[in-house]
This record gives structure tokens, sequence and C-alpha cells, in this order.
């Protein structure tokens, strides 16, 4: 009794070309997944830092706009009242007086301050501190007062007058500053290392933030940048009525 060719099964030859034809498959379906999960992660990351880098610059924006005289929300008219908005001024920190949740002055003027490290640890983190003062109406002689809430010993009323937060992490500190001014006639301040002097600060009109973000993220995206230039508000009739604005 003879057996039929079907029943002798595959050959080794066609065996070993099915075993390879399979692996070809299983090697491009792994690239495409890989591929697959590499894109959706680099997506992810660069939406991740859009996010991020939009809500910096719409928060300092918002904050900003707000700045004022400390003068301008009392009766304060002494030397110690009237200072500028601006408390210092540099390339990668600022700090100012802005009239933040002051419904019907309950508050005073709130101190803002916005400062990215450019080394150590915190190297690239943008952090905001926004501190009430310690009293709602100026004090005679010494104008508004701000503790110094972040000293071991303050106490915990003191303490409670600030609110700390991040606002971005993996800030670039090289090439464009994070903090730009500029003068009514548009052109831009140069900020030394130690930010702008009293009469320099005086001259500023508009400030250009520009934040660029690359997360630390291992798809490794590329950075995300914004731009904003603010008017300080009411520049002509509150914060610079002797300019003209750009």
């Amino acid at each position: 009794m003879t057996r039929r060719r079907d029943d002798d099964g595959s050959s080794l030859p066609e065996l070993l070309v099915s075993m390879l034809i399979l692996s070809f498959i299983i090697a491009a379906t792994a690239t495409l997944t890989i591929g697959f999960q590499r894109t959706t992660a680099q997506n992810v990351a660069r939406q991740d830092q859009v996010d991020t880098t939009r809500a910096a610059v719409e928060r300092m924006s918002k904050t900003v706009r707000t700045a004022v005289k400390p003068n301008k929300l009392s009766a304060c008219v002494t030397t110690t009242c009237d200072v500028d908005a601006f408390v210092s001024a540099g390339a990668f920190a600022m700090q100012f007086y802005a009239n933040l949740d002051n419904s019907a002055g309950s508050r005073g003027p709130s101190r803002v301050t916005y400062q990215v490290a450019t080394s150590g640890a915190d190297k690239g983190v943008l952090v905001e501190k926004v501190q009430r003062p310690d009293t709602a109406t100026p004090v005679a002689g010494s104008g508004f007062t701000y503790c110094d809430a972040e000293a071991p010993s303050a106490a915990a009323d003191c303490k409670k007058r600030l609110t700390v937060r991040r606002l971005a992490t993996g800030v670039q500190t090289t090439g464009t500053p994070l903090f730009q001014y500029f003068r009514s006639d548009g052109t831009t301040m140069t900020v030394p290392a130690g930010g702008l002097t009293a009469a320099d600060i005086s001259e500023v009109l508009s400030v250009e933030l520009t934040v660029k973000v690359r997360s630390a993220s291992r798809t490794n995206p590329g950075p995300t940048t914004a731009i904003q230039r603010v008017l300080l508000p009411n520049s002509l009739a509150v914060l610079r009525p002797d300019k003209d604005t750009p």
C-alpha cells in the first residue's frame, strides 16, 4: 500500500521558508508597533510642553497686567508708598506689586515674584511667589510691609500670606532671556547681571515674556516656545504718565 503525496507533510525547505516569512512578518509588526508607541509618546510629551508653556505665559501675563504702584491703592502719599510698581527686574527674575484679589482694598498690593533657577538642583524650574502685605493699609512711616515668610523662624500667620507655585519645569535658561523690558519708544533695555537699576526700572513700559520649555522625556521632543509682550496697565494715566505708548 502506497501513501499519497499529501500525506507526506511539508518538506524541510518548505518549513524553513515558512518560518522565514513568519519572522519577517513578526519583525515588521514589532517595528511598526514600536514606531507607533514612540510617536504617541512624543506627541504626548510635546502636548504637555505646549500646555505647560501656554499656562505659564498666561499666568504671568495676567499678573503683570495688574502691576500697580502701592500709593495708587491707598491714601498714603509719603515716599514709603510712592515707589515704582517694579521692585526688581532681571533677565530670569522679576518682582513687582500687583493688585491681585484686592476687592475694595481688602488686602492691599500683593508682592509678586517670578524666578527661574539657572543652576543647581532646581535649574529650569519657574516659580511664582505671591505674598500679601502684613496689613491691608500702609503703616505710618513704613508703607506696606511684607514679612520674611520663607525664614525658618517665620510665624504661621506670616507664612499663610505667601503662596508659592511651580509654573513650569524644564525652562531653558540659555539664549533668549525669560524677561525682556522695553521703553516707551519700543527699544529693548539691556539688562545687566544684577538687573535693571532704579532709574532704568522707571523707564519700563512693557515686558516681553519668552518661555521655552523642554521636558526631560525619553522621547526627547524639541523645545516649545511661547512669547507674549505685555503693556503695563494704565501705563499713561497711572504708571508712566510722562511716557508715550510705543
